[in-house]
């Protein structure tokens, strides 16, 4: 299946998806999705994943850098724009083969603030790009 950016511009229970090329963040732009990306080949600990994302969307100042933190701050984003949010993971394969786990646990904070979104009808997207 080839991934559109209309697919991410909307809320959708599949919220997490692998694939070859993301749709690029100017035509996400256009249909109104705030796009961000993190380079999953220069994570390498929590310590980073946590500063990439808290990069990606300008978490604020008090950003704990911890699972918790990342849930919370994921189901807020109060300080960004209202609307659909789409983070891709470039180079996502050097993520899951060197830090699994962090690419899991990525992944379950995700889902868990994508419900909170789908259900005030706005779409919360993660891209791998592999």
């Amino acid at each position: 299946m080839t991934l559109l950016a209309e697919d991410l511009a909307k809320p959708m229970w599949q919220c997490i998806h692998f694939t070859d090329s993301a749709p690029l963040h100017e035509s996400l732009s256009r249909l109104g999705v705030q796009a961000a990306s993190v380079d999953g080949s220069k994570i390498s600990s929590k310590a980073d994943l946590m500063s990439a994302l808290a990069a990606a969307f300008e978490f604020p100042g008090h950003f704990g850098a911890n699972w918790d933190a990342l849930d919370d701050s994921l189901r807020d984003l109060s300080w960004l724009e209202t609307g659909n949010h789409e983070l891709t993971v470039e180079n996502a394969r050097a993520l899951w083969q060197s830090q699994p786990e962090l690419a899991g646990g990525l992944v379950e904070s995700w889902l868990g603030a994508a419900r909170r979104w789908a259900d005030l009808g706005i779409g919360f997207h993660l891209v791998f790009e592999w």
